[in-house]
């Protein structure tokens, strides 16, 4: 499994983007600062923007997701046991790992974003996906709940996966790092 992305170019408002790199079986972290492009190059290998040049390849990838950075973005349905059964996992199970305890009736909506965040991150987990692109996934969320996510992310061993996200603090262990700098993704080790 492995996904390529070949001389992508991308530019907008004075903002330009370049890309070329393979990302194979593992866990990749892009580091970058806000704003620097990460993710617009999320959005780019997931397929949901097109770059001005260049192509994305996919090889071996049957089952793909893209998580972005506002959980909101997401939501489905406006009850919370509809929403965690839309992802064709067990809602007791999800709100345990997510650490809520609430009914199942609740409006998603009516939660806190680092709650949602907990919510949107264990349906996520609780499946297997050949490519998971992951924008910000630590974003609302306090120390503790970073650390869990990424004790998570150590756990899984298939797959693709691509975090984006500028904090440095707290990163599962990765196969490769990279960041975007001046508008260039570049591997760091």
């Amino acid at each position: 499994m492995k996904i390529e992305c070949s001389e992508i170019r991308f530019s907008r408002d004075g903002f330009n983007l370049r890309a070329d790199a393979e990302f194979c079986e593992g866990l990749h972290v892009i580091t970058g600062r806000i704003g620097s492009g990460k993710s617009t190059l999320a959005s780019i290998l997931a397929g949901t923007e097109k770059p001005d040049t260049g192509i994305v390849i996919k090889e071996g990838i049957s089952s793909e997701i893209l998580s972005m950075q506002f959980p909101e973005y997401h939501l489905t349905h406006m009850n919370l046991d509809p929403e965690i059964r839309s992802w064709g996992v067990d809602a007791e199970t999800v709100l345990g790992i997510a650490g809520l305890i609430c009914p199942e009736e609740k409006d998603p909506m009516t939660l806190s974003r680092g709650e949602l965040k907990r919510l949107h991150l264990a349906c996520l987990l609780q499946k297997k996906y050949d490519l998971m692109i992951l924008d910000e996934p630590f974003s609302s969320l306090d120390c503790i709940w970073k650390r869990k996510f990424k004790d998570m992310m150590n756990e899984i061993d298939e797959g693709v996966r691509i975090i984006f996200t500028h904090e440095k603090r707290v990163l599962p262990e990765y196969t490769n790092l990279w960041t975007i700098s001046d508008g260039l993704l570049l591997r760091v080790e």
